[in-house]
């Protein structure tokens, strides 16, 4: 029987799964050797977090792949999904990055949520993102659209639909995009409207929709940022917009006959 994840208090950053089995060898995770103590602190950090745990068992139920996915951890490239070698890279540097933002933007008096566990969401989320690039490769699945848009997609649905707290992970998660908004400029570059990511204020706005989505009542205030007078088609539109992506990504999932609404 397989351990499920529990959320611990302040002092243990832990994760629970809902109705998971046996972990899976279709996902590898590998650490290479630190090189600075703030690398050795985030890699300490990911490991007491056991959020690759979760990753490998939520593979194992929903999307296992043909081709073993290797995680690697460290260096200086990435988040991203190399296709070339079937290799998700995480650098130690991305939990960091993600901590100081979460910790400089005071999360823990504002929103209740350790910065700790602000970053191990965005780091879940990141998972997820890459691991859904990794899963369009590995089943040929395809995209009619922005492929960054549709893995952001389906980092949010694994997210809502199997993981203990995982709206709150995700807003997290959106929060993060919302932190680095902040940094850009009042103006993109031309090159960066045809970029193959969306800017990351309607990648903060658009998990936020998924979100709310899911569970309007739950998530009533959630869109309260959106001007009252588009605020209610802005809802309807989210309610509709969930139900269509989480229909969706389910039609390429291992238990896609289940029922999910």
């Amino acid at each position: 029987m397989v351990k499920t994840l529990t959320r611990a208090a302040q002092s243990a950053i832990a994760w629970s799964l809902l109705g998971i089995s046996a972990a899976s060898a279709s996902v590898e995770i590998v650490y290479t050797e630190p090189t600075s103590k703030q690398e050795q602190q985030a890699k300490q950090a990911i490991i007491d977090s056991e959020v690759n745990l979760l990753l490998v068992e939520l593979s194992e139920q929903y999307f296992p792949f043909k081709t073993p996915l290797t995680v690697s951890y460290g260096g200086e490239d990435g988040p991203l999904y190399d296709p070339a070698n079937h290799t998700m890279m995480m650098p130690y540097h991305f939990y960091s990055e993600a901590l100081d933002y979460f910790t400089k933007n005071d999360y823990q008096e504002k929103y209740d949520r350790a910065p700790e566990l602000g970053a191990i969401d965005t780091i879940l989320h990141t998972l997820l993102h890459e691991a859904g690039h990794a899963y369009i490769e590995d089943q040929s699945i395809p995209v009619l659209g922005k492929e960054e848009d549709a893995v952001d997609n389906f980092a949010v649905v694994m997210m809502l639909e199997y993981v203990e707290d995982g709206d709150n992970a995700a807003i997290s998660a959106a929060d993060m995009f919302a932190f680095e908004s902040q940094d850009r400029p009042d103006y993109y570059a031309v090159d960066e409207y045809i970029d193959e990511h969306s800017f990351d204020l309607q990648r903060y706005f658009s998990t936020l929709c998924l979100i709310y989505g899911s569970d309007p009542e739950k998530h009533s205030n959630l869109l309260d940022e959106i001007g009252k007078e588009s605020l209610a088609d802005r809802k309807d539109f989210c309610i509709s917009h969930y139900q269509t992506i989480n229909s969706n990504w389910h039609t390429y999932l291992k238990n896609h006959s289940k029922t999910y609404f």
